[in-house]
């Protein structure tokens, strides 16, 4: 069963994709300027111009000719071969390593002579290398600034590689021993640390002997998008208690600012979980909880629940709809044979409608221009005119 369009079908320059010309063994009666069919019983395809149908097989094209560098044969007929036609260039490799090719090339970019000339240079031309090199060892050892140092002494024949007092390491350095840094202030810029120790020590080598009233963390510093910030998390020596401040002020290694907000996926107390995202722990039998927020799931056995406060104000399906306003169907018989343009009213009070039209007689669906002129209309626009009570039209919303 084919689909009726009874409307022009705008595909916004986008491509017909693996699409089949109407195959008839006939010419289609009643034909318009622009349709087209293909002949299956001469396999061509046919156009209608103002008067007669045209076909496009062989016969039908008008002839092609070979220009400048071409050739072909059966120019006229569906399906024309052409060809690069041949130059007076022997087909050959040219040039090698004592001749340089050389070529001529015409207009249309073709080679129309090809050669190779002799490479001669005159004993002139070529300059004397059997100087000697001196100071072999000073001129090709040289260190990298910062990694290596060097020195030479041409006197004494000795050359002299070390290290700098200031080192830097271009690649990766290994220590496959202990390394131990003695010094006030140890910087690390990259982007990945691993450390395989899994217990970070904090305050030094040993306990302090005494209260030195500094707290124990991590200091971390980001930007908000407006401002750069100092945050802290780690354990208030003052107060004795894990603490986090997104906007930390240091002062000779003791934290202060406002305390921030710990976003976790659950707390517990001891081994008894009491309080998750979603849970409230099976524990907590002592509350002070007054409201209830949302009841994921349950039984309701009481009354119905209104619309008001999110429920239907129903217990059965139909007055449930009705209460809610749900979807509603309203259907018509369409045409007069005159208008091409015709209105709709289905007092629906809102655009979000959808429209289906089909013809009355097969049942088929057709397409037309489907615009919703009010919240309570739509207007359906037809190429043609439709018979009297042609097509009938459902509109759902």
């Amino acid at each position: 069963m084919a689909m009726k369009f009874v409307t022009n079908l705008d595909l916004n320059k986008n491509e017909l994709q693996n699409a089949r010309v109407q195959n008839l063994a006939t010419a289609p009666s009643s034909p318009v300027e622009g349709q087209i069919y293909y002949n299956t019983g001469d396999d061509i395809v046919y156009f209608r111009n103002a008067s007669a149908w045209v076909g496009l097989g062989a016969g039908d094209l008008t002839s092609i000719v070979a220009g400048t560098g071409l050739s072909g044969t059966d120019l006229t007929g569906p399906i024309p071969t052409l060809s690069l036609a041949n130059t007076a260039v022997t087909a050959a490799a040219y040039g090698s390593a004592t001749a340089v090719a050389t070529f001529t090339v015409d207009a249309q970019g073709r080679l129309t002579a090809a050669a190779a000339t002799t490479i001669a240079i005159p004993s002139t031309a070529v300059t004397d290398f059997t100087e000697a090199v001196q100071d072999v060892a000073g001129a090709l050892v040289a260190g990298t600034a910062n990694e290596v140092s060097v020195s030479y002494d041409d006197a004494a024949g000795t050359l002299t590689i070390g290290q700098p007092d200031d080192v830097t390491v271009g690649g990766i350095l290994t220590v496959t021993g202990n390394l131990i840094v003695n010094g006030t202030t140890t910087t690390v810029n990259s982007s990945t640390i691993t450390v395989d120790d899994p217990i970070f020590t904090l305050g030094g080598d040993v306990a302090p002997s005494s209260d030195d009233d500094k707290d124990r963390g991590i200091e971390f510093r980001y930007h908000t998008g407006s401002a750069a910030k100092v945050g802290y998390f780690g354990y208030d020596d003052s107060t004795g208690f894990f603490t986090f401040i997104p906007d930390a002020t240091n002062t000779s290694e003791v934290f202060s600012g406002t305390q921030g907000t710990v976003s976790v996926l659950a707390y517990n107390i001891g081994a008894n979980t009491v309080l998750s995202g979603t849970t409230l722990g099976s524990t907590i039998v002592t509350s002070s909880l007054t409201a209830v927020g949302t009841i994921a799931t349950g039984t309701w056995e009481a009354t119905d629940v209104a619309v008001a406060h999110g429920g239907t104000g129903a217990s059965t399906a139909a007055a449930a709809r009705s209460n809610l306003g749900a979807t509603t169907k309203v259907t018509g018989t369409i045409g007069d044979g005159s208008a091409t343009a015709i209105a709709v009213t289905h007092s629906l009070g809102t655009d979000d409608v959808v429209v289906e039209v089909y013809d009355a007689s097969n049942k088929e669906t057709v397409v037309c221009d489907v615009d919703r002129t009010s919240t309570n209309a739509v207007t359906l626009t037809f190429a043609s005119a439709p018979a009297s009570n042609a097509y009938k039209v459902v509109i759902i919303g």
